[in-house]
């Protein structure tokens, strides 16, 4: 699997730690690479790191009230769908919770959590939009748990995404 960005991994956040599992770069400007720990499946993940690079001059309050315009789109037939919009540094963290549903809608089948960092980068050439997020997902099996660490913990996965270094997009 290609390493697009020059950041290969292992990334740690918080005590965990990930490698990089998949990668796609499906045109010019789009990059896109995802870390699990290792034992996780890259279809049925319990946390991922992912960071997507588009090259190309962006004004980061569209490409949030872009996401948060979808997220209220799926808000209209999904009461699970919430989320919240931090600033900071002129960064954009969005932390929102989005679900799978059993056809007849009674039952979760997926729920995720994510945290995106949303981070303008200026640096010579690779200009652009970078994306660092985490994705933590609940299956049926381990629904009940999946909430209540979302309960207790939902600062903390903030705090590690606000915080983490994200290391100098370096395009190859």
């Amino acid at each position: 699997m290609q390493e697009y960005l020059g950041i290969p991994g292992p990334i740690n956040v918080g005590q965990k730690v990930y490698n990089l599992a998949w990668s796609s770069h499906p045109n010019d400007m789009y990059f896109k690479q995802e870390y699990i720990e290792p034992k996780e499946n890259i279809n049925k993940y319990n946390s991922m790191v992912l960071i997507d690079f588009v090259q190309g001059e962006f004004k980061l309050k569209e490409v949030i009230d872009h996401k948060i315009a979808e997220l209220e789109e799926m808000k209209k037939n999904n009461p699970i769908v919430n989320y919240r919009v931090l600033e900071k540094d002129e960064e954009y963290i969005l932390d929102f919770l989005i679900s799978e549903n059993s056809k007849d809608g009674k039952e979760i089948l997926i729920a995720e959590r994510n945290v995106y960092r949303y981070k303008i980068v200026t640096n010579n050439k690779n200009n652009g939009l970078l994306l660092f997020a985490i994705s933590q997902r609940g299956y049926k099996e381990n629904m009940d748990q999946f909430f209540k660490n979302l309960k207790t913990n939902s600062s903390q996965l903030i705090e590690a995404v606000g915080n983490y270094k994200i290391p100098e997009i370096k395009i190859k």
